[in-house]
């Protein structure tokens, strides 16, 4: 299923969706006007087709003590295939990185942490990043304030 072949009904299953995951079919049925049973089958079929990814609780960062989002560009000391795909998996595995980006520029990978403080964050740094072999440096930057934040998409 590609994004131009998705109907104006998936999209605005899509679009329910993204602010409630947690609405009950016969509810997002009577939203996007449609029979609870056909509603049930586009919502499958958009699992299917892996436009809906899975269905998530959003929790409240700030309420559990995790307001320190600090962004670290990573420059390697080299492009080769083993080096990348060794860096990738550890980002993947650790769990205080939120999102990882490879880049083109003066950076090779810049990543979204959100911790709990400074302690946190040269504890990251000291003792689970600067451990990952081949990056030849290493910048941070703390946000000051978080002014949009937003995962949906614009459908």
């Amino acid at each position: 299923m590609l994004n131009n072949s998705i109907s104006e009904k998936d999209k605005a299953v899509l679009k329910v969706l993204q602010n409630n995951a947690d609405i009950t079919n016969a509810d997002l049925a009577k939203q996007v006007e449609l029979s609870p049973s056909a509603c049930l089958t586009r919502v499958k079929n958009l699992k299917t087709h892996k436009i809906i990814r899975g269905i998530h609780a959003k929790l409240n960062a700030d309420a559990l003590g995790f307001n320190f989002h600090v962004f670290i560009y990573i420059r390697l000391s080299n492009q080769v295939k083993e080096t990348l795909s060794y860096l990738e998996g550890a980002v993947k595995m650790n769990t205080k990185i939120q999102d990882c980006f490879r880049m083109t520029g003066e950076y090779d990978y810049v990543l979204r942490v959100l911790l709990k403080n400074t302690s946190e964050l040269e504890y990251f740094l000291t003792h689970e990043l600067s451990r990952i072999p081949d990056i030849a440096s290493i910048r941070t930057e703390v946000a000051m304030k978080c002014v949009k934040q937003d995962p949906s998409l614009a459908l």
